[in-house]
């Protein structure tokens, strides 16, 4: 029997040595990993790590123990307990696994994704947040037109398709009703600030930002601005 491994390994011994070789481990085994060896048959202990008493070696998953401990036999049952890297006890006993890269570890910084301001009519500017390996989404909206000569919409769409980029819409799925709850963010003659989350998981390989300008009357200088502020988590 070996505890404290995945529940996949075996051990077998061979008949007149002190070599006990282990294999099926989702580790490299190092005699740091040996917690101790008891031969039930025998009903010696092999090995511990304890001062005083003989040590082991390990090379290709194969345990030697010491010489002045009896030699195995075939058939011989052992008890053997092994700590994985990463892998401890807490003060109750129980297993504890440290994790490299935690939940509340994995979101990043705002990212001020969208700064414009004084766009010509009909200009349309898209850009790309790259989702994968990310679940939830919070955008932080701020658009502005200063008349009713101005406006500023604001999209957001969705793809799992590598060839989709920001040069044109092909390729690229509305998700404005499902993120934003509603075709579409406008600003005219006003300013129009709001927030919208994606907090369900929500796999894709990436979404996309579109910010479009329009209604301006010729002659009319333009005076609008938008500003889009993201956190991915």
């Amino acid at each position: 029997m070996i505890v404290g491994s995945d529940g996949n390994s075996n051990y077998s011994v061979t008949d007149s040595t002190r070599n006990i070789t282990v294999t099926g481990l989702p580790f490299t085994l190092e005699a740091k990993h040996v917690a101790y060896i008891m031969n039930l048959t025998q009903d010696l202990l092999l090995y511990a790590p304890i001062d005083g008493f003989p040590g082991i070696t390990v090379s290709g998953g194969v345990i030697t123990y010491d010489s002045s401990k009896a030699a195995l036999a075939t058939g011989d049952e052992l008890h053997m307990q092994l700590y994985p890297p990463n892998l401890g006890t807490d003060e109750d006993g129980y297993p504890m696994v440290h994790v490299l890269n935690p939940e509340y570890a994995h979101n990043t910084s705002p990212e001020h994704l969208v700064e414009e301001e004084d766009q010509i009519v009909d200009t349309v500017n898209r850009y790309v947040i790259p989702f994968t390996d990310y679940k939830n989404l919070s955008v932080h909206a701020k658009l502005y037109a200063a008349t009713a000569d101005d406006s500023v919409t604001m999209t957001i769409w969705g793809t799992n398709n590598a060839d989709a980029d920001d040069t044109a819409d092909t390729n690229w799925v509305d998700l404005s009703t499902d993120i934003i709850g509603a075709a579409s963010l406008e600003a005219v003659n006003e300013t129009e600030e709001e927030m919208y989350f994606i907090d369900t998981s929500f796999a894709l390989l990436k979404l996309m930002i579109r910010i479009e300008y329009g209604l301006s009357s010729s002659g009319i200088t333009e005076n609008n601005s938008a500003d889009v502020y993201i956190v991915k988590a």
